[in-house]
Order: C-alpha cells, then sequence, then structure tokens
C-alpha cells in the first residue's frame, strides 16, 4: 500500500524556522521498538523558533477559526462532564494567549500539517527522519495537531483510535500510560466505538487505574510514543503547556481498526458481543473483508457530528479567562462547519 501524503489546504504567512539541522538526535538503537512499546526519547522542535509566545500569537490570527478548539475544564480528574466547549469567535490570538495564562482552558489547532509552511514541513521532516532511523516503522499516512493548555489543566483519560506520539515543545507536564487491550480500562465496545467515532475518546477514570500506570514527567525537547490505543491522561505542571500531537496509520493499524468496526458492525446488526480482537488468521481476514465491502457499499453507520454549544467566551479581562455569554449558549465556530451552518 502506498504512502499518502497529506494535502495542504492553507497558504498563508508564517514565521520562518531558525534551525535547519536534524530534528530527531539520538541514534537509531535508542528508537528501536518505535509505536510499540512505552518510549521517551528526544527531539529539537522547540529549538525551530516556531513555538515563541508571538509565533503562536500570529499563527492563532492566520487560523481559520472552524479548526481551532477549545475548551474550559475542572480539576477532578474523574469529572469528565466538567469538560466544557468555549467559544472563540472574534478573539484575537494575544487575547487568546493572555485566557490561557489566566484559566483552566486547552485549545486544539487541528490539522496543522496541512497548514502550508515551516509547520506542515516540519511534521513532515520529522516522520521523514523516524522513518529512516527505525526499520520497519512505515507509516502510510499521518496527520498532526497543534495544541496548547493552560498552567493548571488537565487531558482527561482517553484513548485513540489511531496510533500516536507527543511532541512536547514548551512547559512541563505529568503523562500517565495505561496498558492497551485491558478490558478492565477501556471496554471493548467502547474502543469500537471510538474506532466508528461512535463516541468521544474519553472514557470513565477511576483512581485506582494508576496501579498499572507508566508515569513520565515531560519537558521541551521530550517525545513520547506508545502502542497503538494505549489509555492516557495528562495534568500540567507548570507554565503553559504547548505540544504537537501526529497520528498514524500502517498496515497493522489498519488492519486492527477494520477487526474493531467490523465487530461494532456484528454487535449493532446482529447482537454479537465480545467477539474476539485477533487481527491474524481466517476469522480476522473474514472480518476485514467484510469490513471493506460494506464501506465500499456504504453501507456502514455514519455517525452525525456532534453539536457544541458554548456558553462561554475566551475574555483575558475576567477571572478564568472566560466570560458567560449573554442569550444563552451557541453553536461553537468549530461545530459550525462540521454541522455546515452558516459561513466559516
Amino acid at each position: 500500500m502506498a504512502r499518502t501524503e497529506p494535502s495542504q489546504v492553507q497558504d498563508r504567512p508564517a514565521v520562518e524556522p531558525t534551525w535547519g539541522g536534524e530534528l530527531i538526535p539520538d541514534a537509531p538503537d535508542t528508537l528501536v521498538g518505535l509505536g510499540k512499546r512505552f518510549m521517551k526519547t528526544r527531539h529539537r522542535l522547540h529549538q525551530t523558533g516556531l513555538f515563541s509566545e508571538q509565533a503562536l500569537i500570529g499563527l492563532i490570527d492566520s487560523y481559520p477559526r472552524h479548526l481551532l478548539q477549545a475548551f474550559t475544564m475542572g480539576t477532578d480528574a474523574e469529572k469528565m462532564d466538567d469538560l466544557q466547549p468555549v467559544d472563540t469567535a472574534g478573539v484575537s490570538g494575544a487575547d487568546i494567549l493572555q485566557s490561557v495564562k489566566v484559566g483552566r482552558l486547552w485549545f486544539k489547532l487541528m490539522h496543522i500539517y496541512r497548514w502550508k509552511g515551516p509547520y506542515a514541513d516540519t511534521i513532515r521532516q520529522v516522520y521523514a527522519e523516524l522513518q529512516a532511523r527505525c526499520p520497519g516503522f512505515e507509516p502510510l499516512e499521518y496527520s498532526g495537531n497543534l495544541l496548547f493548555r493552560s498552567p493548571v489543566s488537565q487531558v482527561y483519560f482517553h484513548a485513540d483510535a489511531k496510533p500516536n506520539m507527543l511532541w512536547h515543545v514548551g512547559g512541563k507536564k505529568r503523562f500517565w500510560l495505561y496498558p492497551a487491550g485491558d478490558t478492565g480500562l477501556v471496554s471493548q465496545e467502547s474502543l469500537e466505538n471510538i474506532f466508528e467515532n461512535a463516541q468521544d475518546e474519553e472514557v470513565p477514570y477511576r483512581a485506582e487505574f494508576d496501579r498499572c500506570a507508566a508515569q513520565f514527567d515531560l519537558e521541551a525537547g521530550d517525545l513520547l510514543s506508545w502502542p497503538q490505543n494505549s489509555p492516557h491522561r495528562v495534568a500540567v505542571m507548570e507554565g503553559m503547556s504547548l505540544w504537537i500531537t501526529t497520528f498514524y496509520q500502517t498496515e497493522e493499524s489498519i488492519r486492527r481498526g477494520h477487526v474493531y468496526g467490523a465487530n461494532s458492525l456484528l454487535r449493532r446488526t446482529l447482537g454479537l458481543r465480545n467477539l474476539s480482537t485477533r487481527e491474524r488468521g481466517g476469522m480476522a481476514l473474514a472480518k476485514e473483508t467484510m469490513y471493506r465491502a460494506c464501506r465500499r457499499a456504504k453501507v456502514l453507520k455514519v455517525y452525525p457530528a456532534r453539536k457544541y454549544l458554548a456558553e462561554y467566551r475566551i475574555d483575558p479581562a475576567r477571572p478564568g479567562g472566560i466570560s458567560r455569554i449573554p442569550g444563552g449558549p451557541v453553536v461553537t465556530e468549530f461545530s459550525k462547519a462540521a454541522l455546515g451552518i452558516g459561513a466559516m
């Protein structure tokens, strides 16, 4: 299967990088098993000049609002309902960064890998270096998002469908990684739903889960990777936390998605539950073939985009960096695009 290059969708001026050398300094032997085990190594993205405060303000100001997600949150890792969307309409990049400093907020610049210029070029470069240094690491496609969070904030317990890795470029945070495939942490049905976009990535968390977690303290220049579907959560420890998350697909990860997707289809149509998740053998091949055929025939269920309603808007002058929206909740800018509502 040929590798797919990401298409670039924007063409706006951006800050130029100040680093022109290799972005992954470690020797190949330190990268053995990339994506197959918990691994902390190093990178040089934070030395490129692309992630300074001024560069970030300029990027936010030029970035389409429908590709900018914003949320506020609580302090209890078990209370995921405290995660609430925030509206960013008409707010400048400088005001967004000021709100981050005084609130409990997180922002995601979606599809940064498609943004023409140095950010997309940087992601392309690190993947080229990883492929050159890691025999057997052969991503067919990749993507990336840029995220930043308040000094007192968290990422709730969740599991992603695609394999991914984290490139930390600012602040300090604590990262908990949990074993993949443990149905005591994430049920098989929940993971099937995550693969099928039938639910968000967040899943219920209990503090006792931490007994089986590996803990990593991250600072600028750390690269963290883990096996596909490993649940994880984060607490920011110091300063504004800034990082790029990249996702990728391999033949193996696509096969897993087809097996879980087929299990989901059989559960919904025939009521079959707790089916085998084996990815090799005749049954796995039959599931993969069935899933591909159903997708080509367009009979797979398409789940509608979620409508995020915000009761708060970014307001750096207010405590917490947000203020209540007069007249009730509004549809967030990032929901409008997905739902086809109004102009972007």
